[in-house]
C-alpha cells in the first residue's frame, strides 16, 4: 500500500490494518513455538530410538554387525538431527525477523498515523477558536453600533427613519 493510499484511510481503517499485523504477528509466534515443541519431540523420540537399538542389539549377540549398523544407524539419526536443527532455527530466526519487521512497520505506521491525527486536530482548533474569535468581534461591533443584525435599533423601529 502505497504512503498515498495510506493517507487517504481513516483512523479506524488504519487502526484495522495495525490490528490485522499484531494478528500476524502473534500467528508467526505460535507458529515458531509450534516448531520448537516438535523439535523437542523428535529429540526425545531420537533418544528412545537410541536406547532401544542397544538392548535389541544386545539381546541378538551378533555384537559386530549390530555395533556397525548401530554406528549406521546413529550417524543417520546425528545427520538428520542436525539437519532439523538448522531447519529449525532458520525457521526460528526468519519468524523473528518478520516479526521484528511488521512489529517496527506497525509502529512506524501508528506514530506516523497519530502524528498526522494530532496536526489535523490542532488545525482544527486554531481554526474554531478563530471563528469564535471572529463571531465574539463581530457581536460586539454590531452591539456598538446599537442596532441588531436585521437593522432595528432597540425597540423595534428601524434605525433608517
Amino acid at each position: 500500500m502505497t504512503d498515498k493510499e495510506l493517507r487517504r484511510l481513516s483512523r479506524s481503517e488504519l487502526l484495522e490494518l495495525l490490528i490485522g499485523q499484531i494478528e500476524e504477528n502473534r500467528t508467526l509466534r505460535e507458529r515458531l513455538e509450534d516448531a520448537e515443541r516438535r523439535l523437542a519431540d523428535r529429540k526425545l523420540a531420537m533418544e528412545k530410538a537410541g536406547t532401544m537399538a542397544e538392548a535389541a542389539l544386545a539381546l541378538s549377540g551378533v555384537f559386530e554387525a549390530a555395533d556397525a549398523a548401530a554406528q549406521q544407524y546413529l550417524e543417520s539419526i546425528r545427520s538428520q538431527s542436525g539437519r532439523q536443527e538448522e531447519i529449525c532455527r532458520e525457521m526460528t530466526e526468519k519468524a523473528k525477523q518478520e516479526a521484528a519487521a511488521v512489529i517496527g512497520a506497525a509502529q512506524a505506521y501508528s506514530r506516523k498515523a497519530h502524528a498526522e491525527a494530532d496536526d489535523y486536530w490542532r488545525r482544527v482548533t486554531a481554526r474554531a477558536a478563530a471563528l469564535v474569535r471572529d463571531q465574539d468581534a463581530l457581536r460586539r461591533l454590531v452591539q456598538s453600533a446599537g442596532t441588531d443584525p436585521g437593522g432595528n435599533a432597540p425597540g423595534g423601529r428601524s434605525a433608517e427613519k
